[in-house]
């Protein structure tokens, strides 16, 4: 799934949002010619009785978890005891196709695993709305971009041509679908290995979404064998240096060869592994430093693997939850220095005691369902505030730690209705 840091929205794009979409339905028709593989009756058929998403599009993109939350808490919640348990299962049941993934395309078995468990929770989460009511109403906030155009034409095509179902095509706010969520665009240029192939079916075949994600990974530079990173402990003085240098751009495939600096180049000005060994990257390898929560954090040495991880999404922090649940999978340590908090993120398992609690304490119009939303940060602003805290919202270790200490008796709620 290709999405980008939310932007202020900008007065064009307000204005498309207050045309009737029927005006950008006409706009999209009379643009067939640029898109012959897609017939008119096609178009037609599809956007009959199109659903108008646009405020859905604008309200979901200004709130993205990777650019949101505490990277903390985004990592607590997606790299958990659940999801590497889930993953580690996974890897078993998937053993054969995953194993000819790997020699195929050179994506090595935890790394799909994990872009499955980041993207929707191993197929548990894969989007509500039809991709097409979706993409369409993405291209009629800005017409100009030729790329949220093509990814609307290329759903129809998809429709057209039969590779999807029109009952089981949904997906996210944004339009990307399937258990690893590709946008329309990026899944017809992969969603064969040869011409000679059937397309894959990303929506009900696991192990089509892994293999797909594995092809795409390929295109995005991924490279056989290379780590995505390593955790590392950078001298005080080089961390302050750089701390504006953990831009990793300069490991993509199209930047100048040079930009980055090699492994030796980093090893030279003292850069350890964490645990103070060898960086296990070849001399050679380009790589660049990865300070998410600045120089007090954890950094890592982020290789070109990195960079196609993050080629995925767009985001450091789910590219890094992506590389984080991979090393877990392999059955490697977490990440050994702390961040920079004293307040740290939840599991989800914490998370759903935590609304537990919430409810137990009299906040009666919420649910226990695991999900971050309006009922859940207003009960926790309320007990932040009757503890004499800042009412921020957030649901962090001190207020779980804070409750599950109370012995108040459980307050009687009735029923949810």
């Amino acid at each position: 799934m290709l999405m980008a840091a939310p932007l202020a929205w900008p007065a064009a794009a307000l204005a498309q949002q207050e045309r009737p979409l029927s005006a950008c339905i006409a706009a999209l028709r009379s643009e067939l010619r640029a898109h012959p593989e897609v017939r008119p009756q096609t178009f037609d058929t599809y956007t009959r009785d199109v659903q108008d998403l646009r405020s859905v599009i604008e309200s979901a993109s200004r709130a993205q978890p990777e650019f949101e939350i505490p990277i903390w808490d985004y990592l607590a919640r997606r790299v958990d005891a659940q999801r590497i348990a889930e993953g580690r299962a996974l890897l078993q049941q998937q053993a054969g196709a995953l194993e000819a993934i790997a020699r195929r395309h050179g994506v090595d078995p935890a790394t799909a695993v994990a872009v499955l468990g980041i993207e929707t929770d191993y197929g548990r989460v894969a989007g509500r709305h039809p991709v097409v009511d979706a993409t369409l109403s993405r291209a009629c906030l800005d017409l100009r971009s030729r790329e949220r155009k093509k990814h609307f034409f290329d759903a129809l095509w998809l429709l057209q041509e039969g590779v999807v179902r029109p009952d089981t095509f949904r997906g996210s706010w944004a339009g990307a679908f399937g258990m690893t969520q590709f946008m329309p665009g990026t899944f017809r240029l992969y969603l064969r290995d040869d011409a000679a192939s059937p397309p894959a079916d990303i929506v009900g075949s696991m192990a089509d979404a892994l293999a797909t994600t594995a092809r795409y990974l390929r295109g995005l530079g991924w490279k056989d064998a290379l780590r995505w990173g390593v955790e590392v402990r950078v001298p005080g003085a080089l961390a302050a240096a750089t701390a504006q240098e953990s831009d990793h751009a300069c490991l993509s495939a199209a930047r100048p060869a040079g930009k980055c600096r090699t492994a030796r180049a980093w090893s030279a000005a003292g850069v350890t592994r964490v645990d103070g060994a060898p960086l296990l990257l070849d001399p050679a390898t380009p790589a660049a430093l990865l300070m998410p929560a600045g120089p007090a954090g954890p950094a890592w040495l982020v290789t070109p693997n990195f960079q196609a991880i993050w080629r995925y999404n767009r985001a450091d922090t789910y590219a890094l939850a992506i590389g984080l649940l991979s090393d877990a999978l392999r059955g490697l340590p977490p990440p050994q220095v702390a961040w920079p908090t004293d307040d740290p993120g939840l599991s989800r398992l914490e998370f759903r005691q935590l609304q537990q609690l919430l409810l137990e304490g009299g906040h009666c119009d919420m649910s226990v369902d695991g999900a971050e939303g309006p009922r859940t940060a207003a009960a926790i602003r309320a007990e932040e505030t009757r503890l004499g805290w800042p009412p921020t919202g957030r649901a962090g270790s001190k207020l779980f730690s804070s409750l599950r200490s109370a012995s108040a008796t459980p307050a009687s709620c009735p029923p949810l209705r």
